[in-house]
């Protein structure tokens, strides 16, 4: 059977657990290790948790620009929000001597957390989004690999309360991405619409449908818009992020649908009789059968992937290469 990962719980070797290894303004200095967890079934073990752990949520690192995802939590396992980060990439290639490659700004994301807005939907129906709970946290940093292999991570970060921590991870980068990524060509799905169905809850589980249902992927590509797709099943994901994700991509939706196509594409066509989409199996069944969820993606007027986000992605996080498709840019543009 087909197994569903959370994007927390995903891992390459990479699911780690990181020793707090104090502070500091040297971004040369080497972490004292790049520790991975032995279980990827989880976050951090119980008894592997320490004041600061760091946990990667990225599944499909490739050699190139990624947007590499982490979580931070306390000894707990309880998500750190709030935090002021940076992350320094470490160069492992040669065994004992870390080598400092680069340093990027941490950027919070926080799906669904921060004030109660309402929407109004197209059929009058009324759904308040934000006011989650603020676990749902994590940061962002644009990093770029140039070569596969094992790679470390140091993140620095000063707290709400004003405490410095920091912790590091080794991680593995791939040659290529296993699923879709910037730069590819995207598919020319014939994905179903509210027209095609009886009822709008055979292809979104959420409480309250949301209005992304209109649009065939192929038809958008033809048609020469700019086009995002989120990937997520929010009444059966395994992870607290596939409903909030959701709504922050309406809510973009909401501001550049007269520029931009939107689409939501459910991970199940029949959950009940473990049936997949085959939409969803297109563009993101790995070799082994794994899905991964949720997935974002941005392509732009040429039908080139502009970008893609994994897990738990915010508005603030998406909205700037939505933003830039919407304008008319196109991949490889700065």
């Amino acid at each position: 059977m087909l197994r569903m990962i959370s994007a927390l719980a995903v891992a390459l070797p990479l699911m780690l657990v990181v020793a707090a290894c104090g502070g500091g303004d040297d971004d040369t200095a080497a972490p004292t290790a790049f520790p991975t967890s032995s279980d990827p079934a989880r976050n951090v073990p119980p008894e592997d948790r320490q004041p600061v752990n760091l946990v990667v949520a990225a599944s499909d690192l490739f050699v190139g620009e990624n947007n590499f995802v982490f979580g931070m939590t306390d000894e707990n396992d309880e998500p750190i929000g709030g935090a002021k980060a940076k992350a320094t990439f470490f160069d492992l290639r040669e065994a004992g001597k870390p080598k400092p490659v680069f340093t990027v700004d941490a950027i919070e994301s926080a799906p669904g957390v921060g004030e109660t807005v309402s929407h109004v939907h197209s059929d009058g129906a009324t759904h308040e989004h934000g006011g989650e709970d603020e676990d749902r946290v994590a940061y962002f940093s644009r990093a770029t690999f140039d070569y596969a292999g094992f790679w470390g991570v140091l993140v620095e970060a000063t707290l709400e309360d004003g405490t410095e921590v920091s912790g590091n991870v080794g991680f593995t980068v791939n040659e290529e991405a296993a699923l879709l990524a910037p730069g590819d060509e995207a598919l020319a799905s014939d994905n179903l619409t509210r027209s095609d169905v009886d009822d709008i809850s055979e292809i979104d589980s959420g409480t309250t449908p949301n209005d992304m249902h209109d649009v065939k992927i192929k038809d958008a590509l033809v048609a020469g818009r700019p086009l995002v797709i989120v990937f997520a099943t929010p009444g059966f994901c395994v992870s607290r992020f596939c409903g909030p994700v959701t709504e922050e991509v309406e809510a973009l939706h909401d501001i550049y649908k007269d520029r931009v196509d939107f689409v939501h594409i459910e991970i199940w066509r029949d959950f009940d009789a473990q049936k997949l989409n085959e939409t969803a199996t297109d563009w993101l069944q790995w070799e082994d059968g794994r899905i991964v969820e949720p997935f974002v993606y941005a392509i732009d007027k040429n039908g080139v992937i502009y970008d893609r986000w994994e897990g738990p992605a915010a508005r603030n996080i998406m909205e700037p290469s939505v933003q830039a498709i919407a304008e008319g840019k196109t991949y490889g543009q700065n």
